[in-house]
């Protein structure tokens, strides 16, 4: 895990929101999904997102807007 502890990154925020992919070819959906559970208030899966990246064809990301 990147942070030592969570519940600091947790403090600053009332809600915290992570946004994944299925099928992320760099980080495994386990560690996504582990992560987002230990942190987020909210979860959306992105399905077939890759990376959500420009090289994943997201040069805007559309549904951050929309969950805005």
């Amino acid at each position: 895990m990147y942070f030592d502890n969570l519940e600091d990154v947790k403090q600053y925020a009332n809600e915290i929101v992570c946004f994944y992919s299925d099928n992320d070819p760099y980080v495994k959906y386990e560690v996504e999904k582990d992560f987002a559970d230990k942190i987020a208030t909210d979860q959306i899966v992105v399905p077939n997102a890759g990376h959500i990246n420009s090289e994943s064809g997201y040069d805007t990301f559309e549904d951050i807007a929309s969950y805005l």
